[in-house]
């Protein structure tokens, strides 16, 4: 059996050194993931890891979870946000559960609208908590924010069975996080389906800048995705002041705040992500 050792700490900033370690053992016929007892993830690192694993899982390839410490914050803190029982792994629990009271938005399997639409009504519960001053109308636009990143896994990544989302707050950090990740076909394959798209597309770099334009769709029948998700994702980020990342393929694009108070995408490249991932990383008001 390989073995998967996990670093101490995983987020956006550091979840490509951690794709190529992936990368190594993705085709392992049995894999076994060691979660150290010192760690500390955020929802990005959580729900690209647990897309991986069900991407294994829909391939036929064992993978288990160990840990030494069973006790420890992160094993708790994966069982408490549904990690497991997402992915259809039961673990005993050494601890008494309470409700989220808005500290986080449980990790979630995509596989259908209706699972998105209730994640997305779970997510704006989520930002009303933390965001209790955000006014009518950003407020209505990242609800929609968050179907539409729900809905473009089921109906674009090609499988959603290995689509979540997940939410977190860390009121130490005075920040929250909002994340998405799949293992479907990526933005250059889906965006490749819309017949005046086809054959424009040459790298995922392009892809990822052609997504965040307004009525981009991968699919050219405008009554079934108006194609405004990732582009209203990006107003959102802006009016948050958040760091936005998006990737697929072998390229991520991070926006973010630059000298001056203004606004900068940046595209990089990362090593070879099938399917997507999204991050918001935003500031929680003082």
């Amino acid at each position: 059996m390989d073995r998967l050792q996990l670093p101490a700490s995983l987020d956006a900033s550091t979840l490509s050194e951690w794709t190529s370690a992936w990368v190594a053992v993705d085709e392992a016929v049995s894999l076994a993931i060691h979660v150290p007892g010192n760690a500390f993830y955020r929802p990005i690192a959580l729900a690209a890891l647990a897309a991986c694993v069900a991407d294994r899982v829909d391939r036929g390839l064992p993978t288990l979870f160990e840990t030494d410490d069973p006790g420890s914050n992160v094993w708790r803190y994966m069982q408490r946000i549904d990690f497991f029982g997402a992915l259809g792994i039961e673990l005993p629990e050494s601890f008494e559960r309470h409700p989220p009271d808005g500290r986080f938005a449980p990790l979630v399997r995509l596989r259908d609208l209706s699972t998105a639409r209730r994640h997305a009504d779970a997510l704006s519960e989520f930002l009303e908590s933390q965001l209790p001053t955000l006014a009518p109308s950003p407020a209505r636009m990242a609800r929609f924010v968050m179907e539409e990143l729900g809905a473009n896994i089921v109906q674009h990544s090609a499988r959603p069975q290995t689509g979540f989302g997940l939410a977190q707050a860390f009121p130490k950090l005075g920040r929250f996080e909002l994340a998405f990740a799949d293992r479907g076909v990526g933005f250059a394959a889906s965006l490749q389906r819309n017949p005046e798209l086809a054959g424009r597309i040459h790298s995922d770099a392009e892809a990822l800048q052609i997504a965040l334009a307004p009525g981009v769709s991968g699919v050219g029948d405008p009554r079934r995705n108006m194609g405004f998700g990732l582009k209203l994702l990006s107003s959102f980020s802006d009016h948050l002041g958040a760091d936005l990342w998006i990737a697929s393929g072998d390229s991520v694009l991070h926006r973010r705040n630059s000298v001056g108070s203004g606004r900068m995408s940046t595209v990089l490249a990362t090593p070879r992500w099938r399917g997507t991932w999204v991050c918001l990383d935003a500031p929680i008001p003082q």
